[in-house]
């Protein structure tokens, strides 16, 4: 049977367990998403699920 989401990568233990120690480590969610090669939505979404928390990351507002 086909996955119902075929572009969807699951996440592994391995993935999950780096995610919560770059997290830990104060990592940004852009450097975490992109050492994992996931969105940052992506990562935000399985560390909202999970109560994993990011360092929150503002943006300049432009002049």
């Amino acid at each position: 049977m086909q996955s119902r989401y075929p572009l969807l990568k699951k996440w592994t233990v391995e993935d999950h367990e780096r995610l919560r120690a770059m997290a830990e480590a104060g990592r940004r969610p852009d450097e975490i998403a992109a050492e994992l090669k996931r969105s940052e939505a992506a990562v935000r979404v399985r560390a909202w699920q999970y109560d994993i928390a990011l360092r929150l990351v503002t943006q300049k507002r432009r002049p």
